[in-house]
């Protein structure tokens, strides 16, 4: 079943009659939920009208910046960031960040911060870009091609994406085709398509991680170990009127992604069988029925996870006689030496009923404060009544933890013994004016932060003074208290709160925007054109990026990224440079060689 079609972007080929004036209504009727969960609509009409005006305005993909903030991409290649200032559990306020942006269908953050996009062109040309806004001004700073060319004028586009633990990005790259043979005049199937692909965004090339995949719509990265999952569309239409004949599609499969893995696409989807075309082909851990649609997979995580704690929670597009349209809880066992294996999958959380053909859930992100789940509800049927569009995010939350206050990371997370006084920075959701900080249960003196979502206690020195692992906690003035963050409080020389040695991992030169990264960098007579992106760790606020002890002009600056402008001479003559970062310590890095040929 074809998630996303070419051009108009219309879910594929599902024969349905007219609209009747029922399908057409309105009102919604409940959403079903499961015992212990409650929800409610944090976007709809009445305070997210962006996502009512077309055929094409809903939401496609979610991600939450460091700052804790919703961002949504839609079909209409805008990105939003929702805000929640009040803390109510609804969007209040709408920020358009980005426009234009044609296929719009995945977007995630780099652990800097950065937001990287898939996008695909009206000729059909998929591309990654990166849209970092480092002067946190919600706009921009560039919108940077990081890779282009990718096979997106077929039946599928690139789609979601995600950085993995070894901090390479991962997207999924649907087929051209529907079964493998192309319909007349279109596109058949190339090496990049039916596949998920991996790239080193500071240096562009891409890796085919494994294939056989029709539309891998949704990946995610287990919370523990690290391994990929994803979520696979099959082939094959759906026929729900007039004489259909037997159904031979495929089911929808979840897929434990193995390097250099082959998932059976055309040949050997679902359960492959004897077939000696299908000997080395991978099974799926779990297939669900035919034409449902699974479109996101990620795992239960956070505070009100529970006993689901690291569990999948997958999504089915479609509801067909009376199964799918969910957000399903997926048991997930084993581990990556024996393997894994799904021992149940039936446990909708959510149940949304459907209001037409083609309208159901097709994204889902936690919030990492509080753990309430969101999930996008997309509907991209034509209605008789032209303003009417069921397009929503749902927020999905536990018994009773819309009351509490939850709390996310420290900052910092530890310290070292003897360092001192420490301000210590939470951010969590939910903190009533006049909450207190608790230290191993005790009030410490606790100011606003920046916003109502921020905290800064004031620890003293005796705190930090011996060795010791702190439970951190806030409570409210009613006396409910937030889940438990730690502060580890490390030996002498075993963590360095103060000045910090940054660490350099990797460079490459490039022209203005990363669009071609310049390899292998020749002489230039005037270098100012030319840039310099070097990325690490422990880069301190007002770091200097250094080439022969010469610092550059910097374009963009963050903890793990610097990018500078070479001086005009810089690159005039061959030979051998020194490249390094300087904090305002004075503490430098290791040295990188940038060689400059004839």
């Amino acid at each position: 079943m074809s998630l996303f079609a070419i051009g108009a972007l219309a879910l594929a080929s599902v024969s349905f009659p007219a609209p009747t004036r029922a399908q057409m209504s309105p009102i919604e009727r409940p959403v079903d939920m499961a015992a212990g969960f409650n929800f409610n609509k944090f976007a709809e009409k009445s305070n997210v009208p962006e996502f009512h005006v077309s055929l094409v305005s809903g939401p496609t993909s979610m991600a939450f910046d460091p700052r804790g903030r919703l961002f949504v991409s839609t079909l209409a290649g805008r990105i939003l960031i929702l805000l929640d200032n009040d803390d109510d559990g609804r969007a209040d306020q709408v920020k358009v960040y980005a426009t234009q942006i044609p296929s719009l269908l995945g977007i995630t953050f780099r652990s800097n911060g950065d937001l990287y996009a898939t996008s695909s062109l009206n000729n059909g040309t998929g591309r990654i870009l990166r849209l970092p806004d480092r002067n946190q001004d919600d706009v921009p700073d560039s919108i940077d091609v990081v890779i282009d060319g990718l096979p997106s004028e077929g039946n599928h586009q690139t789609a979601r994406l995600r950085f993995g633990p070894d901090g390479l990005l991962y997207f999924g790259q649907g087929s051209s085709t529907d079964r493998g043979t192309p319909n007349p005049g279109r596109p058949g199937e190339r090496p990049l398509n039916a596949s998920i692909i991996r790239i080193d965004v500071d240096n562009p090339q891409f890796e085919v991680v494994a294939t056989g995949l029709r539309n891998p719509f949704g990946i995610a990265f287990h919370p523990e170990n690290g391994e990929l999952f994803s979520t696979d569309a099959g082939s094959g239409e759906i026929c729900q009127f007039g004489n259909c004949g037997e159904d031979l599609s495929p089911p929808e499969e979840i897929n434990w992604i193995r390097p250099a893995g082959n998932y059976g696409f055309p040949l050997c989807e679902g359960n492959p069988t004897a077939n000696p075309n299908c000997l080395t082909v991978s099974a799926p851990i779990h297939t669900f029925l035919r034409h449902l649609t699974p479109t996101s997979v990620t795992f239960y995580t956070g505070p009100q996870a529970g006993e689901f704690r690291n569990l999948m929670l997958v999504t089915l597009l479609k509801k067909i006689s009376g199964v799918g349209g969910d957000l399903r809880l997926v048991h997930l066992e084993g581990d990556p030496e024996q393997g894994f294996r799904v021992t149940q999958a039936d446990l909708p959380i959510a149940r949304f009923n459907a209001l037409d053909p083609f309208d159901g859930p097709i994204d889902t992100v936690i919030d990492p404060l509080s753990g309430d789940i969101y999930v996008a509800r997309l509907d991209i049927a034509p209605h008789a009544d032209s303003t009417i569009h069921h397009n929503y995010i749902y927020r999905i939350y536990r018994q009773g933890a819309n009351l509490l206050p939850f709390i996310g990371p420290l900052r910092p997370s530890s310290v070292r013994a003897g360092s001192g006084a420490l301000a210590l920075k939470i951010m969590g959701r939910r903190l009533k004016a006049g909450a207190v900080v608790l230290v191993d249960g005790q009030a410490v003196p606790t100011r606003q932060g920046e916003t109502v979502f921020d905290l800064v206690a004031d620890l003293p020195a005796s705190a930090t003074a011996t060795e010791r692992t702190l439970s951190i906690e806030v409570r409210n003035p009613d006396g409910t208290l937030s889940n438990r963050q730690t502060l580890s409080v490390t030996k002498t020389g075993e963590e360095e709160p103060g000045p910090k040695t940054p660490q350099l991992t990797s460079m490459f030169v490039f022209k203005k925007k990363v669009t071609k990264v310049i390899n292998p960098v020749r002489t230039k007579p005037n270098a100012n054109k030319f840039r310099l992106a070097v990325t690490g760790a422990d880069f301190e606020q007002g770091a200097q990026l250094l080439v022969n002890g010469t610092p550059l002009e910097l374009v963009s600056s963050s903890a793990t990224e610097l990018i500078g402008r070479f001086g005009t001479t810089m690159l005039s003559t061959p030979g051998e440079l020194t490249v390094q970062v300087r904090n305002p310590s004075g503490r430098v890095s290791n040295i990188l060689r940038l060689t400059v040929t004839p």
